[in-house]
């Protein structure tokens, strides 16, 4: 699952992805060459992108893996949405590269500093991404929530909604990014630390309840 995150997360373009399987040497891969080496903007379709994510996810040992990704994705520049991974196996930001290494712990910690620093009033925006994540309620074409379905949520968890400041600082944690487009924006808590979001989240009320 952390390898489908990151694959669809750095590499939006299909010659990247035929790139990796090509380097790694994965023979399903060959069938596509004349097409990728003939057109600088051919794709696969829909099926065929899928399978090959599936593939470079399940069939790479790690240490191929990563050396292919940071290869691949340090060729050129390039602007990523969410630029920071943060899974139980795999860890990527832009300056160190994808590399195996586990920062949960360091995570949980920052998420109870934005949740102090912002006086418990940032745990029903999170909380209200989470829920609408469950509910299946995410954007499907560029994922997150809608601010609109946000308000929403937060007005049924009975909270307050998040003032500017409070936002800036959980971008400024890496635990929510403004994502979507400049006319359809969206709002998203990155998918792989969704379950650490949660367990904070769950202890703090726990402790604001006195549980």
């Amino acid at each position: 699952m952390e390898r489908r995150l990151l694959l669809q997360r750095l590499f939006y373009r299909d010659r990247d992805l035929y790139k990796i399987g090509k380097l790694a040497g994965l023979e399903w891969f060959s069938r596509f060459e004349a097409k990728f080496e003939r057109d600088r903007y051919a794709y696969f379709a829909d099926e065929e992108r899928k399978e090959a994510i599936e593939r470079i996810a399940s069939q790479l040992p790690d240490d191929i893996f990563i050396e292919i990704v940071n290869k691949v994705f340090r060729e050129e520049e390039r602007s990523v949405e969410i630029d920071r991974f943060i899974g139980e196996h795999y860890y990527f930001d832009l300056n160190t590269g994808l590399k195996l290494d586990n920062k949960q712990e360091e995570l949980k910690k920052e998420i109870w500093s934005a949740l102090e620093e912002t006086d418990g009033r940032s745990y029903y925006f999170l909380k209200a991404i989470i829920n609408l994540y469950r509910e299946g309620k995410w954007d499907k074409a560029y994922g997150g929530a809608t601010w609109v379905d946000i308000l929403a949520e937060i007005r049924e968890l009975k909270g307050v909604y998040p003032p500017p400041r409070d936002l800036a600082l959980l971008k400024s944690y890496k635990i929510y990014y403004k994502t979507g487009s400049r006319r359809y924006p969206t709002h998203t808590i990155p998918e792989e630390i969704i379950p650490i979001v949660e367990e904070v989240l769950n202890l703090y009320i726990k402790k604001v309840k006195g549980d």
